[in-house]
């Protein structure tokens, strides 16, 4: 397989997490916990976070007990925020079906969507969560021609593989409706019911990787920002350069290593969701 020689360096500094459920989230995730959320800032902080310099946002948060980040309750503060400031919005939504569509079409530049493979995976990891659902959500969503970034968590099960490759799968039927795919790797998470199971190794996280690039040759693959610290990540992106398009928060390795090997280089400072094609409802059209 030929190296892709070009590699985008994404330093999230100007994008800011939102959570608009505070610290709750219902489905208490066995690989998460609802840890990730406590670090978020909420909703009446985006004004000073706009004056500090931030110019986009993922608008995230827990899961309420219907599958939904609860978007459409703060529909007109969102899109009120959206337009004083001109701010861009990566929504990550959760279960969707068309009553959520117009608020997402107000508000969303991007989805960020996770997808999970095979019931067993949802099962064990998310328990209340519906596989099909997840998948018609997802669709629906490409359908109705927003830009999707889906977001597959490598081993999401114990730090085991079990869904990535039938995640890949599934997604070929949507074809070039889907222009990118961002991986994450599983991170034992403190207080979470996984935290004592280790991450993927990472020839094996290398393995697959390099099949999905056989698989989409021609789609952007990117390293986001979820993935372990320190050594692991160090390793892990050092063995990804020429594999992926983008990874999030580069090592000082990784970018002295494609330095030294004549990569072309890119940054970008807003989350690795955002590209320069996401305009508001601007999704990649053709049928499925």
């Amino acid at each position: 397989m030929a190296l892709i020689k070009e590699i985008e360096f994404v330093i999230s500094k100007n994008t800011s997490s939102i959570s608009l459920t505070g610290n709750y989230c219902f489905l208490d995730c066995k690989h998460c916990g609802g840890h990730y959320l406590n670090n978020m800032a909420r909703i009446k902080d985006i004004e000073d976070l706009v004056k500090k310099g931030f110019t986009s946002f993922l608008i995230s948060g827990g899961l309420l007990p219907d599958g939904k980040v609860p978007v459409s309750l703060f529909e007109d503060t969102l899109y009120n925020l959206k337009n004083k400031y001109n701010l861009k919005y990566n929504v990550h939504t959760g279960y969707v079906d068309e009553k959520d569509i117009h608020a997402l079409k107000k508000l969303a530049n991007t989805v960020s969507f996770d997808l999970v493979g095979d019931q067993q995976t949802v099962k064990e990891v998310y328990e209340k969560l519906d596989f099909e659902k997840i998948w018609d959500s997802f669709e629906l969503l490409v359908k109705n021609d927003f830009v999707v970034k889906p977001h597959i968590t490598i081993g999401l099960n114990k730090g085991e593989f079990s869904h990535e490759v039938k995640a890949i799968e599934k997604l070929k039927k949507f074809g070039d409706r889907i222009d990118e795919i961002i991986f994450l790797v599983f991170i034992p998470t403190i207080g979470a019911k996984f935290y004592s199971y280790q991450p993927p190794k990472v020839d094996e996280v290398v393995s697959f990787l390099s099949k999905v690039r056989k698989d989409f040759p021609g789609k952007k693959l990117t390293l986001g920002c979820m993935h372990p610290k320190g050594k692991y990540r160090e390793v892990l992106q050092t063995n990804l350069l020429g594999i992926l398009n983008k990874i999030v928060q580069p090592v000082g390795k990784v970018i002295e290593k494609a330095k030294r090997e004549d990569y072309e280089i890119s940054y970008s400072y807003e989350c690795c969701a955002f590209s320069s094609d996401c305009g508001l409802g601007a999704g990649r059209r053709g049928a499925i």
